[in-house]
């Protein structure tokens, strides 16, 4: 099944043609934008194989300056792809479907067009891979939008809002938590910067007995599911420093906090998942929680 009236909301097991789809669409806008987009992908609910989702493709396109694609948007638009304004800030939205060329009343794809590695581009990537590479909050993520879906196809709809605005609403809160969670896979087997707030040595500022073995910090100007910046540990490095720049080796998933935590090693360095969970095992004994690389 592929397509929804405009306002529509229903949810199907996920098919895999919508991928042969989504891969066929990918490559059509290829064809069109060339050099001007700097990478597309499948993302959205659809590109999700372990949940249910509308019947919709989302496509995410990065691109280097906005007006670089509106300039083919009558090509576009004679590809079956069409312009609709959107209320998206730093994007721009195409649509698909026989809803606009006259032909029928079904929407089939939206495209998504953001700026090269903008948050908006980061976040459907990291949302995309996190629901990918983490079962329970896919599951997590289904059963908020079948929760939604029955309730606006029951009459559940906000005053003023469409079927589907209320669905997307009331998804808002869920998907801003996670992607806060999203954006810690984002980083793993990125080179970043750290600053050692907590250095190798020194003692937790509100538990004292609690002795740092190890160099722990943060990235400056990231934000995590607390509201604080995205802390990471910091291996291979002894002595207690200030600064670091390392690579992204592993994510610590809590299931009982809200935050996940970064670790990070020299360039060239390896760990096991045995030895880094040992390493990080002074903290990260008082959560459940598990080693990801």
């Amino acid at each position: 099944m592929l397509g929804l009236k405009r306002g529509e909301v229903f949810l199907c097991p996920h098919e895999k043609a919508w991928e042969t789809e989504a891969q066929r669409t990918i490559s059509q806008l290829w064809e069109i934008l060339g050099n001007r987009a700097k990478d597309i992908q499948h993302v959205g609910s659809t590109a999700v194989p372990a949940i249910k989702a509308k019947p919709i493709i989302d496509i995410a396109v990065a691109v280097d300056d906005f007006q670089h694609i509106l300039s083919l948007k009558e090509e576009l638009e004679k590809n079956g792809f069409y312009y609709r304004p959107c209320q998206l800030e730093g994007q721009l939205l195409f649509a698909c479907g026989s809803c606009y060329d006259g032909s029928g009343e079904l929407q089939t794809h939206f495209i998504h067009v953001t700026l090269t590695d903008s948050p908006a581009w980061n976040n459907y990537i990291n949302f995309r891979d996190y629901l990918n590479h983490n079962l329970s909050a896919a599951k997590a993520y289904e059963s908020v939008k079948v929760s939604m879906s029955e309730q606006v196809t029951g009459g559940c709809v906000g005053e003023g809002y469409t079927p589907r605005q209320s669905y997307t609403a009331g998804k808002h809160d869920f998907i801003t938590d996670m992607l806060c969670r999203a954006q810690a896979y984002g980083y793993l087997g990125k080179m970043v910067y750290i600053k050692i707030d907590r250095p190798a040595g020194s003692c937790h500022p509100e538990h004292k007995s609690m002795i740092y073995p190890l160099n722990y910090g943060f990235i400056p100007g990231t934000l995590s599911g607390d509201g604080e910046a995205l802390d990471v540990y910091l291996l291979g490095v002894r002595e207690p420093v200030e600064e670091y720049t390392a690579r992204v080796i592993a994510v610590i998933h809590r299931y009982d906090d809200v935050e996940d935590k970064l670790v990070a090693a020299l360039e060239g360095m390896t760990f096991t998942k045995d030895e880094i969970k040992s390493a990080v095992g002074f903290q990260e004994q008082y959560f459940n929680s598990e080693v990801i690389v």
